[in-house]
């Protein structure tokens, strides 16, 4: 856990408050738990640390009362440095009741630990909904991936925030690995990392990550996975409660004991609140646990040094729900595990507020070509008589001049590796490049709809865009080599080129799709030229007018849901407009 002092106490006599506080805390904890030892400080460049050695005793849940008890012994490592401090436990219940209850220090803001320790490339996110519960979406799922910031729906993910993450930090640790991967849950002020080797890396480490809080808390606030909801500041906008939820944390329950799990899954699928708003984010609730009328409960949310707190107050209290309500008192003192819903499109969860994120997306992959000296108009080259659309790309029209349509700019632009035409009914791609490296690129092509001034319409792109979906399948390299091998007697066939020189028919290429490598680069082009960079820096700065700009909106709609698809088979996409 990462903590900021609450006072102006820092280094040695924080350390030894924070260090009280803790055992004070294990002491109250009753005679489960006993107190071994307790180290002097140990000093280690600028760090102060004490480490707290305990025995917890328990009885196993399966056993008769008395018959066995279960011996652990235990770690708290309490390091201080400047203002800061990282507290670091082996039992997950002791931690979550150090978290809840030091006053000496409160837990970093999720902001900090965000723009601390939060990087890129993306290994694994816990997605928290703040929707309101529905049959037709989670209300919390779990990403696994390599890159997963290409992997979250801009439009789908939207009503989700991230309560976890693992992902590569530019940071130098023991271990030796450049951008290392950290775990962070930011609104709980944790991080967890790979095990030190030793007790001298491991303090390195702990300094290590308490200077890059400094480092952050200094600077200016980074929020990551914009396509995802985002926490506020206050509660001022927050109004029209309709609906309240008992959601445990889906990371929870992979370090909590079984008596808290079996009390979360009671009161998350056995409990029922019957809203009525009150003046802005306070409300009233009528409370049943597994159809057992608990009362009528007030709900008051409060916003202080970043985090929200919750006040419940019972306004009835029916006899035959006395034992529910002291059972939801005994939760809602040591567990965020209420959602709160709004009609202004709030959500509070796990101590703090957040709102979905805007919905407008930019797609990030237009990339600007220059087409001057090509006809925009013009898809396909003219094929003179006697020819064939297939030796006529890339060749010289009837009166000498090059070829200066779209298709003629595709095999001007490939000029290494293979690359074959397909157009046809039923085409996989107009173009498909294989290059040396055995990247595969499918190209669909669509002519501008005008060559004079031009707007951004979704409609230009509707049909290439549902096109190249639909042809997705074919980056795989067998579906690939056979959808080639079968067209290898059509006319189209003999448009084929290797190192921009043609090829009497597909077999070479056939063979190299065949080679690919199964985990092999995969992209997919729109090449629509109707999309001019001027157009789209003007609706991206917010000079062109509202319908121009609602038209880029649809447009990188569109796009990005494409995008998705595409990222669902390991592709990317790309956009070649006009510069």
């Amino acid at each position: 856990m990462l903590l900021q002092a609450a006072s102006a106490a820092r280094d040695a006599p924080l350390l030894t408050v924070l260090g009280a506080e803790i055992e004070a805390l294990l002491a109250a904890a009753g005679a489960s738990r006993m107190i071994l030892s307790r180290t002097p400080v140990i000093v280690s460049g600028g760090l102060r640390t004490v480490v707290i050695e305990y025995r917890h005793e328990s009885q196993p849940a399966w056993a008769p009362a008395g018959r066995f008890m279960d011996i652990n012994h235990h770690l708290v490592v309490v390091s201080v440095k400047g203002a800061l401090a990282a507290v670091c436990a082996s039992e997950p219940a002791m931690r979550d009741r150090i978290g809840k209850n030091l006053t000496a220090a409160r837990p970093v803001s999720r902001s900090t630990v965000e723009t601390a320790f939060v990087g890129t490339r993306t290994k694994a996110l816990w997605l928290n909904g703040i929707h309101v519960r529905s049959d037709a979406k989670a209300d919390a799922k779990t990403l696994m991936g390599s890159n997963l910031e290409l992997a979250l729906d801009p439009l789908g993910d939207q009503s989700y925030a991230f309560n976890a993450v693992r992902s590569r930090v530019p940071l130098a640790l023991s271990g030796g690995a450049a951008d290392p991967v950290i775990g962070a849950a930011p609104a709980e002020g944790r991080l967890w990392l790979n095990r030190p080797s030793d007790w001298n890396c491991f303090v390195a480490d702990i300094e290590t990550i308490l200077d890059a809080l400094a480092v952050a808390l200094a600077g200016p606030a980074v929020s990551r996975f914009p396509a995802l909801a985002q926490s506020v500041s206050d509660l001022a906008q927050v109004t029209d409660a309709y609906a309240v939820a008992f959601v445990p944390p889906d990371l929870l329950l992979e370090d909590t004991d079984a008596t808290v799990r079996d009390l979360a899954v009671r009161w998350a699928f056995g409990s029922g609140f019957v809203v009525t708003p009150a003046a802005g984010p306070d409300m009233t609730a009528a409370v049943t646990l597994e159809g057992v009328a608990l009362g009528d409960l007030t709900i008051q949310p409060i916003m202080a040094n970043g985090k929200v707190s919750v006040t419940f107050a019972w306004m009835t209290d029916p006899p035959a729900g006395a034992a529910g309500r002291a059972e939801f008192d005994q939760i809602a003192a040591n567990h965020d595990w209420l959602k709160l819903y709004y009609g202004s499109g709030h959500t509070i969860a796990e101590g703090h507020c957040y709102v979905a994120a805007v919905s407008d997306r930019w797609f990030p992959d237009y990339k600007f070509k220059n087409l001057a000296g090509y006809d925009l108009r013009m898809e396909k080259p003219d094929v003179r008589r006697g020819h064939t659309l297939a030796l006529s790309i890339g060749e010289p029209k009837a009166n000498g001049q090059r070829d200066n349509s779209l298709f003629g700019y595709c095999h001007d632009h490939f000029r290494q590796g293979w690359l074959a035409s397909d157009d046809r009914s039923m085409e996989l791609a107009d173009f498909i490049h294989i290059s040396e490296a055995g990247a595969v690129t499918l190209i669909h092509v669509k002519r501008a709809g005008s060559t004079g001034v031009r707007i951004a319409s979704a409609s230009e792109y509707e049909v290439v865009t549902g096109q190249a979906i639909k042809n997705l399948r074919h980056l795989e390299r067998r579906t690939l080599a056979d959808a080639l091998d079968a067209g290898r007697n059509l006319q189209i066939a003999r448009a084929v080129w290797r190192d921009g020189v043609r090829q009497p028919d597909r077999t070479g290429m056939i063979a190299a799709a065949r080679a690919l490598a199964p985990d092999h680069e995969r992209t997919v082009v729109i090449f629509q030229p109707h999309l001019t960079k001027t157009e789209h820096d003007d609706c991206k700065g917010g000079t062109a007018t509202p319908s121009r700009i609602q038209k880029m909106k649809q447009l990188n709609t569109l796009l990005l849901s494409a995008r998705l698809s595409a990222s669902a088979v390991g592709a990317t996409l790309e956009v070649w407009v006009a510069a």
